[in-house]
């Protein structure tokens, strides 16, 4: 039966937009075009790590709340969609969102704008990049921006085709390049963005697909920062149709392929807005180059593709743990929903309270989408680990870099704030990890990472990597030490507390601090890295006679030369 995606599912995303279907013409053989598991029925709960979603969800769009009381705990009266903030419904209130995708740079004076993408094979032959151009051409939500509020302009991510960068579906590639920010009534215009960039293999098809839209239906609606998301489609189409598509229109979708590990794929954005702590991401030998003149922010990264263990799971609500039942009881509820027996009036409605229960979960099948990597985050994962029997779904490739939640605690987040710059990036494949940087206890600054034992094969050993690439003026300000060289060890720490075999590297240039492990096992193991520098030796200085002679001497420990006595 042929419905539209309106009618089938309830999207309930606190920060993040999202689009819910399968493209029909996947290749379930090609991993990242993985068909999500659906629901087998009521009481059955199910969770989902795959980072493909995120790509669905960064469509331009920005928007505006009101709600009847003048507050975010108001009842939602409007929301309306905005082009250039003048629109009625623009004013500011209560709370207002935009999401950005950044377009290429038409001139050398364009800002919030994609500079340049690069390809360089495993020679470190640099490969041509032709034809950038907007995909999707139709963006429904697109819009012009207002710099006068911070607000940046909207529109399609940037298509270009790299003939010397074959994968299995053509040479086409999608940058995706997303300014995003919310602005609240403590805000007199929207605070700094959050930054995320993406490159990956695509092949363009036609056909019917969903694309997306900001839901303006406020009976959708229960907080002003629970976004619901809906679509232009007027046919009735397969609800299959779309989900993996990086990004649609009503006609064409980019369809991801495997991307070639040997090419190190890279771009360039400039922005009106600088960055400030640290980056995160999935690729491998990453290079970072951050530069700000004047007002202007220039940012370059790259690096080469990384495979990331998806996992996708569902259990019967009865057969989960006391512990799993508890520990969701207080969270909200980020995924999809499906109400039984499924009505007009229930569809598309967020999951109750008493939902949330053991009893409840009885009439609802509900998967909840892994959106963000908080501590939280961290513990949900490890929670259904075990459910997925530590296997993956599937090995999908990955190239993406964002701006982390949060900047760091103690000693790590007084360094930051007293530099105001770039503090490093930290990258990994590994499916989980914290969305912040390394914690500083101890003298070591330890990162968690999380993932499944093996591949999607059920045999092979998953083997992870991490690289860390800190400012040197951070890494110094965090351990008390001078600009003497210093030295660092890497290590691998498993759950149990035993130390764990990795390949690791270490090297200081250009101002940046880089450690690296590769090649260490799951589930859930900890990278320690520790500093240190050897004690800086101080020089005195001596005055010496000889007759009416006199000679200061500076040395370590100085003693006066032949025929001079000490004064």
């Amino acid at each position: 039966m042929k419905i539209s995606v309106k009618k089938l599912f309830a999207i309930l995303f606190p920060f993040v937009l999202f689009l819910p279907q399968i493209s029909a013409t996947a290749d379930l053989s090609i991993p990242e075009q993985w068909a999500p598991l659906s629901a087998p029925g009521a009481g059955y709960i199910g969770f989902e790590a795959n980072e493909s979603f995120f790509a669905s969800t960064e469509a331009s769009t920005w928007f505006n709340f009101t709600t009847d009381n003048g507050e975010e705990n108001g009842k939602i009266t409007n929301i309306t969609i905005c082009n250039t903030g003048s629109e009625a419904g623009c004013d500011f209130s209560v709370f207002s969102k935009y999401r950005a995708v950044l377009p290429m740079c038409s001139s050398a004076t364009d800002i919030n704008c994609i500079a340049g993408v690069t390809a360089t094979d495993a020679a470190g032959k640099s490969l041509a990049v032709n034809s950038p151009s907007i995909f999707p051409k139709e963006n429904p939500q697109a819009f012009a921006g207002n710099l006068g509020l911070n607000v940046p302009q909207g529109s399609g991510a940037v298509l270009v085709s790299i003939p010397d960068a074959k994968h299995a579906g053509g040479d086409s590639y999608l940058v995706k390049t997303t300014l995003t920010s919310e602005r609240s009534k403590k805000d007199k215009v929207f605070p700094a963005p959050s930054l995320n960039a993406s490159i990956y293999a695509v092949k363009i098809i036609d056909g019917d697909f969903f694309d997306m839209v900001t839901e303006t239906n406020t009976a959708k609606y229960d907080s002003v920062r629970r976004i619901q998301v809906g679509n232009t489609q007027t046919k009735s189409i397969d609800p299959q149709a779309s989900k993996l598509c990086i990004a649609a229109s009503l006609t064409q979708c980019a369809l991801a392929h495997t991307m070639p590990k040997d090419i190190n794929f890279g771009f360039s954005v400039r922005l009106s807005t600088s960055l400030t702590g640290w980056l995160h991401g999935r690729m491998k030998n990453a290079v970072v180059d951050y530069k700000q003149d004047g007002a202007i922010t220039n940012l370059s990264v790259n690096g080469n593709p990384i495979s990331v263990p998806l996992v996708d799971v569902w259990a019967k609500s009865s057969d989960l743990s006391d512990a799993h039942v508890a520990a969701y009881a207080k969270q909200q509820w980020a995924g999809e929903a499906r109400h039984y027996p499924p009505t007009p009036e229930n569809m598309g409605l967020p999951i109750s309270e008493s939902e949330k229960t053991r009893s409840g979960m009885q009439n609802i099948s509900f998967k909840h989408i892994n959106t963000n990597f908080s501590r939280s985050a961290m513990s949900n994962f490890l929670l259904w680990l075990p459910l997925a029997k530590d296997k993956a779904a599937a090995m999908p490739t990955a190239w993406r870099i964002g701006t982390m939640s949060q900047n760091g605690e103690g000693k790590v987040g007084e360094c930051l704030n007293q530099t105001k710059s770039l503090a490093g990036v930290v990258t990994t494949n590994s499916t989980m990890y914290i969305d912040g940087p390394p914690a500083f206890q101890d003298g070591f600054l330890d990162y968690k990472v999380a993932s499944t034992h093996f591949e999607a094969d059920g045999t092979t050993f998953f083997k992870g990597t991490y690289e860390l690439i800190m400012s040197s003026k951070i890494a110094r300000c965090i351990y008390g030490f001078t600009s003497a060289p210093v030295s660092a060890t890497v290590s691998i720490t498993s759950e149990n507390g035993e130390p764990s075999t990795a390949t690791t590297q270490v090297n200081e240039k250009n101002g940046w601090l880089t450690l690296a492990a590769y090649n260490f096992t799951f589930s859930s193991p900890t990278v320690r890295v520790s500093l240190t520098q050897a004690k800086e030796v101080k020089k005195s200085t001596i005055s010496c006679v000889k007759g009416k002679k006199i000679k200061k001497v500076t040395a370590i420990n100085p003693k006066c030369p032949s025929g001079y006595r000490k004064k």
